[in-house]
């Protein structure tokens, strides 16, 4: 686990497996720093899902 990874984001962090940030970032249209800030902190419901959504969309295609 990343220590920087805030503990409430840890499931994000599983789901997201191999996927780098920048993949996710590029999907959202946001700066690959946006991503790792939000995981680093409490994330809002809208970001959350935003985010999960982002990396169900990108396994969908791999």
């Amino acid at each position: 686990m990343d220590p920087k990874v805030l503990p409430e984001n840890v499931p994000i962090l599983e789901e997201k497996g191999e996927i780098p940030y920048w993949e996710i970032a590029s999907r959202l249209g946001v700066h690959v720093n946006t991503i790792r800030n939000w995981m680093k902190s409490s994330m809002s419901q809208k970001q959350r899902e935003m985010v999960l959504e982002a990396i169900k969309a990108i396994k969908e295609i791999k």
